[in-house]
């Protein structure tokens, strides 16, 4: 120690740490290593402190992830096979369940780096640290490995030289890595069902996200001219937030405008009038009905009431006549045990139709979002 340079203030309480000794005995700048040290430390502690201040949510985190696992696209990504090497989740599915869990960490950092040289050290080196950190829990998982600069090619070990590609073949071992550290530290069960739920989703029976589905909602009522505004005044919150208790509820709306409901029922529109009073709208509607009733008082007896003949004593002798001229050919003129299923096969079919042009009944309008 009596070899240390007069340079060092051994009052202080820096100098007479052991790194800071061995860092002033290198030639090191002293304080700019403590600074470092101490500002890495209160970040950790931070951090720890965040997530047991916010601790996560497990039905949340695993609803999250389950949707998640129902979007094709990220299905396709989340399982790897190598030739001799193994099959199993991905380092993208194990990325993709650490952020819904939360309050979780993890990358690797660079330790150390060899350059090339001459001899056995002919492909230069670096120490690389893996790790993953719950912070929550407090659990930590780590890994050093050795990534050796080169790139194995059909005609064998090329040397890296390049920056980018030397970060490039770090960044690729360290991901491998990652995912068992990952994995390592997420509950068994999470793991499983996202797995489950992406198999589902590749075979073509997962249900579709809900996040897709409420942008397939936000397109249909931009049809009848509700937009964005509309939708997070009737619900109070953002759309990205809407529950699957208010998609239904949503989708109730949609189904009634389909049948000819008014947006401006359900929605307050741009430009829309203001409501009208409750006393004004009854004096109004009883002006309606008092008009529909005068109408209808005016119209004119039916021509069937009208024609009905009336049998009285001065034309009874006209009566019997006809009773006999119909007795005789009734078998021949008329046959109303055949022409009665006609009629009502007639008015059955008049009335499909009207059913069949029904907008809710449409089969590929059904289930729009």
């Amino acid at each position: 120690m009596d070899n240390l340079p007069a340079t060092i203030d051994h009052g202080a309480p820096v100098a007479h740490s052991p790194f800071a000794r061995l860092a002033a005995h290198d030639g090191r700048n002293v304080g700019a290593v403590a600074i470092e040290s101490d500002r890495a430390i209160a970040e950790a502690q931070g951090q720890l402190t965040l997530a047991k201040k916010f601790p996560r949510s497990m039905t949340a985190a695993i609803a999250e992830f389950t949707d998640t696992c129902n979007s094709p696209e990220f299905a396709a990504t989340a399982f790897y096979s190598v030739p001799n090497r193994g099959s199993g989740p991905s380092i993208r599915f194990a990325e993709e369940a650490a952020r819904c869990y939360g309050n979780f960490q993890y990358g690797h950092r660079e330790l150390s780096r060899v350059p090339a040289g001459p001899g056995p050290h002919e492909y230069g080196r670096s120490e690389v640290e893996v790790f993953a950190w719950d912070m929550q829990n407090n659990n930590y998982s780590k890994r050093q490995v050795t990534v050796v600069h080169v790139r194995d090619t059909s005609h064998g070990p090329k040397k890296l030289t390049d920056q980018t590609d030397i970060d490039n073949r770090i960044a690729n071992v360290a991901s491998k890595q990652m995912r068992g550290r990952i994995l390592a530290l997420l509950p068994k069960h999470m793991v499983a069902i996202g797995q489950d739920v992406c198999k589902r989703t590749i075979a073509g029976g997962g249900e579709t996200p809900l996040r897709e589905r409420l942008i397939k909602m936000a397109a249909a009522f931009a049809k009848y001219g509700v937009n964005d505004k509309h939708l997070v005044a009737y619900l109070g919150h953002p759309v990205d937030d809407t529950t699957v208790d208010e998609l239904g509820d949503l989708m109730g709306i949609y189904n009634a405008l389909r049948e000819g409901a008014k947006a401006s029922d359900y929605f307050k529109l741009d430009g829309e009038a203001e409501v009208v009073d409750d006393s004004e709208t009854a004096a109004a509607k009883a002006v309606v009905n008092k008009q529909q009733a005068a109408k209808s008082a005016d119209k004119p007896v039916t021509a069937k009431k009208a024609e009905k003949p009336v049998h009285t004593a001065g034309n009874a002798a006209a009566a019997q006549q006809a009773a006999q001229t119909d007795s005789k050919p009734a078998q021949k003129v008329s046959k109303p045990e055949e022409e009665e299923p006609k009629e009502a096969a007639v008015e059955q079919a008049a009335s499909v139709p009207e059913t069949s042009q029904s907008p809710a009944a449409t089969p590929e309008e059904k289930d729009v979002f």
